[in-house]
């Protein structure tokens, strides 16, 4: 009995004293979202659901239907060419806890992205050195090879983001993204 009434504090003690080691767990974020970008790099029109929770308040429920890319035949320029959405709004401006998720019910692909995962090479949205900026969350439809071809088709969805660039995306809605 006194055994496990001494294993239980240490249980206990042990989860007290852990809870301060991991970089993320009780901290705040301190950057926020400035874009989402959707593309699709299949040969087939797709249908993509995306659903974002801010501080578990949801605050983006849309449908997008993205057309499939076009040969260089197809386009004006000549170039293969690669069609996507962009999502940029003004619930992005805040530093909170984000959910991102996205769904291509036809294909029953799903990713999700959260404030608590990597961005670039910062652990999550709560890392110090981010206070003040942005991150670009991207999400690339296809077979997972980075490739585009007509003949690619909906295997594979993914969701990353990266350190907000102010010099290379030029959003207003962003404000002070440092």
């Amino acid at each position: 009995m006194k055994r496990r009434r001494v294993l239980g504090s240490i249980g206990a003690a042990g989860g007290t004293l852990l809870a301060g080691c991991t970089a993320s767990g009780a901290d705040e974020p301190v950057a926020s979202p400035a874009l989402v970008e959707i593309s699709n790099r299949t040969g087939q029109t797709i249908d993509v659901e995306v659903d974002v929770q801010r501080d578990g308040t949801q605050v983006h429920d849309e449908r997008y239907t993205i057309a499939r890319m076009k040969t260089g035949e197809e386009t004006d320029h000549g170039y293969p060419s690669v069609d996507g959405v962009q999502i940029v709004d003004d619930w992005m401006t805040t530093a909170a806890e984000f959910e991102f998720q996205f769904i291509v019910p036809a294909n029953e692909l799903t990713a999700t992205f959260s404030s608590a995962d990597p961005i670039g090479p910062y652990e999550d949205a709560s890392q110090s050195e981010l206070e003040g900026k942005c991150y670009f969350v991207r999400v690339e439809i296809g077979d997972g090879s980075g490739n585009a071809t007509l003949e690619t088709v909906p295997e594979r969805i993914g969701a990353w983001a990266v350190v907000y660039d102010h010099e290379v995306f030029d959003r207003s809605h962003a404000g002070d993204c440092g």
